[in-house]
């Protein structure tokens, strides 16, 4: 009797062992899902003022819930501000916007005018924290329209990224979408830039052939040289007018100081021919001369390339 009370005992556990679940129940990872799949398409990318550090961007947005439901909540732009938002689609496990915004880049010109740019559309919901929502990047929902054109750039891909972002501040932690435009500026709009350096230089070069036996003549050379100092002086000016404020040399820069170091050595032959021809010592001056024209216009060349392949 005693052994068949046990061992009814031992079939009721075990029948209630057998009865516990091994997982948790499908409707309780539903609920507990906060996992949101973003995806964004570039419909167009507006003018990128490297000046104000601002691009314009027309896209579509879609979040779809990983799982059968989700909480989805509202999103914001963390490096600007949208200008316009249609809501296309309206479900309750997926949302589909077109979406046009104003947003900030840092720009890197240490390179200008051979530079290259990331334009990010960064994300983040409003209220909720990565406990609440995690964003996950959706690749088949996102990408580049092939008719894309941007003026004066040309598109080097994307990537979109998702990391946690922390406030200190808040001690709150958000999950942070990325989707990040590559751009790099066309090398024939970037060349056109030294057109006008090109032509100063060779102004100053031209000007070391002239030389006579007067001192106007040399006098004349000194002032084309000066002039042409000056005029690229005011180009640097005019080209760096167009950049934001930067705490660093740009490989412009580093040209145009190579630039001035060249006129500047011209200046000086120019004047060290003068004082022979005041002295008067002709033999020294025309030996100047004779070497200047040839090591002077070699050793800018062998300066510009050595630049440009140091440099660029």
């Amino acid at each position: 009797m005693l052994v068949l009370r046990y061992a009814c005992l031992a079939g009721i556990l075990l029948a209630c062992i057998c009865c516990i679940p091994l997982s948790t129940p499908a409707y309780a990872q539903t609920q507990n899902s906060n996992i949101v799949r973003v995806g964004l398409y570039v419909l167009n990318v507006g003018k990128i003022d490297v000046a104000s550090g601002t691009f314009v961007v027309d896209f579509y947005l879609s979040m779809r819930c990983a799982g059968s439901r989700c909480n989805m909540g509202s999103f914001e732009f963390m490096n600007g501000q949208a200008t316009s938002i249609q809501l296309i689609e309206n479900k309750t496990t997926e949302k589909f916007w077109r979406i046009e915004a104003n947003l900030y880049v840092s720009p890197d010109l240490q390179h200008y005018p051979f530079d290259s740019h990331v334009l990010a559309i960064r994300i983040e919901d409003t209220s909720l924290t990565s406990e609440g929502v995690t964003y996950e990047p959706d690749p088949s929902n996102s990408g580049l329209d092939p008719s894309i054109a941007i003026v004066g750039w040309t598109l080097a891909g994307w990537t979109q990224t998702v990391a946690n972002h922390y406030y200190k501040v808040y001690n709150e932690t958000y999950s942070q979408y990325t989707f990040s435009v590559n751009v790099v500026r066309d090398p024939v709009s970037a060349t056109e830039i030294f057109i006008p350096v090109f032509f100063l230089v060779l102004i100053a070069l031209i000007a070391m052939l002239m030389y006579g036996e007067t001192s106007t003549v040399l006098e004349n050379r000194i002032i084309l040289t000066a002039t042409a100092l000056v005029a690229a002086v005011l180009f640097q000016f005019s080209l760096n007018s167009n950049l934001p404020p930067h705490g660093y040399l740009t490989f412009a820069d580093k040209l145009m100081i190579v630039t001035y170091g060249i006129m500047v050595v011209g200046l000086l032959i120019g004047v060290t021919l003068l004082n022979c021809h005041h002295k008067p010592d002709f033999v020294r001056a025309e030996r100047i001369q004779f070497y200047s024209i040839r090591i002077v216009p070699i050793l800018a060349v062998i300066v510009y390339v050595l630049t440009f392949r140091l440099l660029a």
